[in-house]
């Protein structure tokens, strides 16, 4: 199992860290019941792949708030100012959309949502966005 990890992670020390999960995971669940354990594992390891990956791709974009890249511009403060006023949810969806590259498919696929949902979710936060544009070029 921790070969198969490693193959698809590239890294030993993620593989190992997708393994412990997975083992975790069955203790947890008591994968008694289950036909092939090694099979789950190996799944259940993938699964913590990938949502390990997805951490590291979302929350990458957004490293400068952390303080250890220079200082954000102007621009980039504005865009947070406007991000913070949407939902958790509906700024993840505008960071995996816009930021990430992720098409709606993917968005989907990630959040465990249909695909009209993923639209319907970055269309309205596309239009709060906007809304806040207005009001704040109004403002000046």
């Amino acid at each position: 199992m921790l070969r198969g990890l490693l193959a698809v992670a590239g890294s030993r020390e993620q593989a190992e860290d997708a393994m412990q999960e997975a083992i975790v995971a069955a203790l947890q669940q008591g994968a008694a019941d289950v036909r092939r354990l090694d099979a789950w594992l190996y799944v259940v390891g993938l699964r913590a792949l990938a949502r390990s990956r997805w951490k590291q791709r979302l929350t990458s974009p957004l490293k400068f708030l952390s303080g250890s890249a220079p200082a954000p511009g102007v621009e980039r403060v504005q865009v947070l100012e406007l991000l913070r006023q949407l939902t958790p949810r509906q700024r993840e969806f505008v960071i995996a959309r816009f930021y990430l590259d992720l098409s709606y498919d993917e968005i989907a696929t990630e959040f465990h949502v249909s695909v009209g949902t993923a639209t319907s979710t970055v269309t309205q936060s596309l239009a709060k966005l906007r809304r806040s544009l207005v009001e704040v070029s109004d403002e000046r």
